[in-house]
């Protein structure tokens, strides 16, 4: 995946002497000295704004292969269904899962997760988030808005009342990984080796109030690090900004349990 950068104010000025030459046969003094005002204006316009139109997303079409960082990927489909092997989703949800062909180009194993980095969960499509730890602590019995030294019958301190927990509770919902499976066996994928093809299975659980029949799926462009200044890690691809976006058909197959490949 290769993205245009811009070439500076050389860019503008070219641009607008270009403009100006075009329309300037059969215009009068004042219209030619408008137009070199307004080419002067785009010389000297910060380059904020064409940078921002340059960054907007390409489209993800299924069936159309895009490079990703170490990976050529070719969304294949997208499908609702119910079991997906060891895959079960809770009563009043169903499994969502968008197929990809991917290739590792690099001459090295990459992680899967490598590849979940780049394709977060659908947003605005009733993907079940990450159990909260709220959630978790109501599951194990546990009240997180009581003090651990607190003496038994004690006022809550101000950080446990419910206006402390306003902001928190405005927050979106963080929205899970991908489970990747490999679509010929249903089997968990950890690593991609180079050179190999592969289908996969990004899944993720969905509520059944969802009744659409597409999902935005987005692509998360990543950069390589060689060296990184915040950790002791390097040597590694850190997801960027979305680099493709697109509006995926959906399948609807609730109605029967089977396994990915069988999704047609």
């Amino acid at each position: 995946m290769k993205h245009a950068r811009n070439g500076g104010p050389d860019i503008a000025f070219r641009v607008g002497r270009r403009v100006v030459s075009a329309v300037a046969d059969d215009m009068s003094t004042m219209q030619r000295v408008g137009a070199g005002v307004v080419a002067a204006l785009v010389a000297v316009t910060p380059f904020g704004a064409w940078s921002k139109v340059e960054a907007q997303a390409d489209p993800v079409v299924a069936g159309a292969a895009i490079e990703v960082g170490p990976f050529d990927l070719t969304v294949v489909r997208a499908v609702k269904t119910g079991d997906l092997g060891y895959l079960t989703p809770a009563p009043g949800n169903h499994m969502l899962a968008l197929v990809v062909d991917v290739t590792n180009t690099s001459d090295v194993p990459e992680y899967s997760s490598t590849l979940g980095s780049a394709i977060p969960a659908p947003k605005g499509v009733d993907v079940v988030p990450q159990e909260s730890l709220t959630d978790l602590a109501a599951d194990l019995g546990t009240d997180l808005g009581t003090d651990a030294g607190a003496e038994p019958g004690a006022e809550p301190s101000a950080s446990a009342s419910p206006e402390a927990g306003e902001d928190a509770e405005e927050e979106e919902p963080k929205l899970p990984p991908a489970t990747i499976v490999n679509v010929a066996d249903a089997t968990t994928v950890r690593i991609l080796n180079p050179g190999v093809t592969y289908q996969l299975a990004l899944i993720w659980q969905q509520s059944d109030e969802f009744t659409g029949d597409e999902i935005p799926v987005e692509v998360v462009g990543l950069d390589w690090i060689d060296e990184s200044r915040l950790t002791l890690d390097n040597g590694y691809w850190l997801p960027a900004d979305v680099a493709f976006q697109g509006d995926i058909p959906l399948k609807d197959n609730t109605d029967r349990t089977a396994a990915p490949e069988e999704q047609q």
